[in-house]
């Protein structure tokens, strides 16, 4: 008999279905216990592009604020040199391995970070309007599309925002640090809203 703790979502004292909201209003649900995986290395080396290709299915985006997903992984542009690769629970570890196994000598680094990080998604016609309240990025749809993404603020929370289709449907990485503050926030933030 393991006696090891149950784990508890980060969002676990947040009721985000207290907000008594139609889910075409607005919804907010957590992806708990995800993998996140930080990538980091030269864009221009094609032995560590082609690698994680491999490995994820799929090729590190290089463009600037965008990411790309093929329902196993999805890979945020972090930087220049870097990149967050979002995986399925308890996955993380495997991951790290399969990337640094065929990395060798490519001058790269391979972190697992799950443990600090959670994912809220937000969903409905006021999601945007209820992230607006608190970020600084033009969210709006001529500006902010499916494919993109961004690391900003949201209350004062360091978070990366993401946006999965043009509903629209918003995902955003937080550090689970900021979660008790942060649900409070978004809480009232969105009880105005109809």
């Amino acid at each position: 008999m393991s006696n090891s703790p149950i784990p508890h979502s980060p969002f676990v004292q947040i009721d985000f279905s207290s907000l008594n909201k139609a889910a075409d209003v607005l919804s907010i649900t957590e992806h708990a216990f995800l993998g996140h995986v930080i990538v980091r290395g030269s864009p221009s080396n094609k032995d560590l592009l082609n690698h994680c290709q491999n490995v994820l299915g799929l090729a590190l985006p290089l463009e600037n604020n965008t990411f790309v997903s093929n329902g196993d992984f999805t890979v945020l542009w972090y930087g220049p040199d870097e990149w967050l690769i979002i995986g399925a629970k308890g996955e993380s570890a495997s991951l790290v391995a399969k990337l640094r196994a065929g990395l060798g000598e490519v001058f790269s680094s391979v972190q697992d970070i799950s443990g600090g990080n959670t994912v809220l998604e937000f969903a409905g016609t006021r999601a945007r309007d209820l992230l607006q309240k608190g970020c600084p990025l033009d969210l709006h749809a001529s500006v902010f599309t499916t494919g993109q993404c961004a690391q900003s603020v949201v209350a004062k929370t360091s978070a990366t925002l993401y946006q999965i289709d043009d509903a629209p449907v918003y995902r955003m990485v937080v550090r689970r640090s900021f979660s008790d503050y942060l649900g409070h926030w978004l809480l009232d933030a969105a009880a105005e809203y109809k």
